[in-house]
């Protein structure tokens, strides 16, 4: 569907790395883009970028044994990043436990912001570009 009305694809991805490189390496040429939702820190998909794919940054990024996204993130394209929920689900630190809301983004953003070194103004606007040119563009 989302090449026959050239959308973005939106992929959530648990325990699946290879399959998902696979899958959307294949089809890359055909589609305009999409979203790794919730990305887990796979070394193999964290070059999709090449491919138009953005990386949507929640929740888990805040968890204590989010070693490896936190080493990771550094790694993808400022331009590639997304700040996302997965409400009701994967509700950030210090409200890990509770019904996630997406006003719980803030945490996922001052994390972001840490790792990244950026202001927060940097990384809602690095964020607010990201999300326009990935469900916008050419619409």
């Amino acid at each position: 569907l989302a090449i026959e009305f050239k959308k973005p694809v939106i992929i959530h991805s648990r325990e699946a790395n290879h399959d998902t490189y696979e899958i959307l390496h294949g089809y890359s040429k055909d589609l305009v883009g999409g979203v790794l939702h919730c990305f887990n820190a796979s070394e193999h998909l964290l070059t999709l970028f090449e491919e138009g794919f953005y990386f949507g940054i929640g929740g888990v990024l805040t968890f204590k044994n989010a070693k490896k996204l936190v080493e990771i993130l550094p790694k993808i394209p400022k331009d590639k990043l997304l700040l996302e929920t997965d409400a009701p689900y994967l509700t950030p630190e210090p409200y890990r436990g509770k019904r996630n809301e997406p006003l719980l983004t803030q945490f996922v953003a001052n994390k972001m912001c840490e790792v990244l070194n950026l202001s927060r103004k940097e990384l809602l606007e690095i964020c607010f570009n990201n999300s326009e040119k990935l469900f916008f563009k050419g619409y």
